[in-house]
């Protein structure tokens, strides 16, 4: 029996989910498995964890990214976790349209409750 749990996110592009995981400083692999309780699950990209449970994201051919999980072992929150990442692709997602329409950061601050404030302007 898999004890696999997949969780619906917001998240919509796969490349800026990899390169989120990245910036956090995950090690993070293409096209494998994720480990869990005596069972693998496929997942396009796969964040391996201290101990033996993996973290994977797979993209839905609608462009939906889920996350995959055998979140009984993790030693990690599934929650916590997905936020973190979940910041760090907004955080991407609007530099790069930032950049794409011309705008460059004059202040970025991080705020004591973990959000972060920034100001562009375009030249």
């Amino acid at each position: 029996m898999s004890h696999f749990t997949r969780v619906r996110t917001k998240l919509r592009n796969l490349t800026v989910v990899q390169r989120a995981l990245e910036d956090l400083g995950y090690n993070v692999e293409t096209e494998a498995k994720v480990r869990g309780y005596g069972d693998r699950a496929d997942a396009d990209l796969v964040v391996r964890m201290d101990g033996k449970y993996d973290i994977g994201f797979s993209e839905r051919p609608n462009g939906e990214v889920y996350m995959v999980a055998d979140t009984w072992g993790l030693k990690v929150d599934r929650d916590d976790f997905l936020h973190e990442v979940t910041q760090r692709y907004a955080y991407l997602t609007v530099m790069e349209q930032a950049d794409a329409q011309g705008f460059r950061v004059t202040t970025e601050e991080n705020q004591a409750d973990g959000s972060i404030r920034l100001v562009m302007q375009r030249w």
